[in-house]
């Protein structure tokens, strides 16, 4: 049964259900935080994901390629029958997508990370795991969870999908162009802004309720019946987007993982 009151809460763990199975031999936590933050003090257990891991290595603004992930996966000490547990934020969100996107059975995003894991007293850990390398068998790649470059120019041109911009308000606009040069600030054409973290308690960093998040999306006209493609950046918030519409049992949800960053390099068009 899910901790959760979510239509899909399974895809969540508590920090108290993490504390309990912290020793299970088939749960491998991982911390997708930066090296220094990890060093600061971690979840006991938990392998650091390395900088830059699970991206792309052919120049291409998006994922690695399944097998790179096996390969990556089997040097985390991962094997494909573990439970998988993610933390902390965009970055714990875009591990649990590239988990999910490879196939992985069980990978689940500890909700509200390392501040709730904390906020319940529980140990932490200076000591850097070392984990066992392990051979991941490759499980079968859900490309529905996925949105290439080549796919987002595509749906612009034919308008069938909904493009959800997780970015700030700034961002969306152009007044923030962020690494983008100026002239192509801005967001994709008919996207809609709602910033990822509205859905999120800012005093807990927890999911908020079901209904709260029902009716900020709906007034967004992110519904249940349509495509959703979420984008930010780099692909990490825009991963909580996928995360958060797949909790609510949205069957179609995907991550530009390029997102705006490779769109704004291209000649597709932009809207301000």
């Amino acid at each position: 049964m899910a901790e959760f009151d979510y239509p899909n809460g399974d895809l969540l763990v508590s920090a108290a259900w993490l504390a309990q199975h912290l020793h299970d031999s088939h749960v491998t936590i991982i911390d997708a935080r930066s090296a220094q933050d990890y060093a600061a003090g971690h979840i006991p257990g938990a392998v650091l994901l390395p900088n830059g891991a699970f991206r792309s290595t052919r120049g291409v603004p998006d994922a690695c390629t399944p097998e790179e992930f096996a390969a990556t996966a089997g040097r985390l000490g991962v094997h494909s029958t573990d439970t998988v547990v993610c933390y902390d934020g965009t970055g714990g969100a875009r591990t649990w997508w590239v988990f999910a996107r490879f196939g992985h059975r069980d990978v689940r995003f500890l909700n509200g990370g390392f501040r709730q894991w904390t906020a319940g007293g529980h140990l932490t850990s200076t000591e850097a795991a070392q984990p066992h390398p392990a051979v991941y068998q490759l499980g079968e790649v859900q490309d529905h969870l996925a949105c290439s470059l080549a796919q987002a120019e595509a749906h612009v041109r034919e308008n069938d999908v909904l493009f959800w911009d997780v970015r700030s308000a700034g961002e969306y606009s152009g007044a923030d162009p962020r690494s983008n040069s100026p002239a192509r600030a801005g967001h994709i054409p008919r996207a809609v802004n709602l910033e990822w973290t509205e859905l999120v308690d800012p005093s807990t960093g927890l999911f908020k309720p079901v209904d709260e998040m029902r009716r900020l999306l709906d007034a967004k006209g992110i519904t249940p019946d349509k495509e959703i493609v979420s984008y930010c950046q780099g692909g990490g918030r825009a991963a909580h987007g996928v995360l958060t519409l797949k909790l609510l049992g949205y069957g179609r949800a995907r991550n530009f993982d390029g997102s705006y960053g490779a769109y704004a390099a291209s000649t597709a068009p932009v809207e301000r």
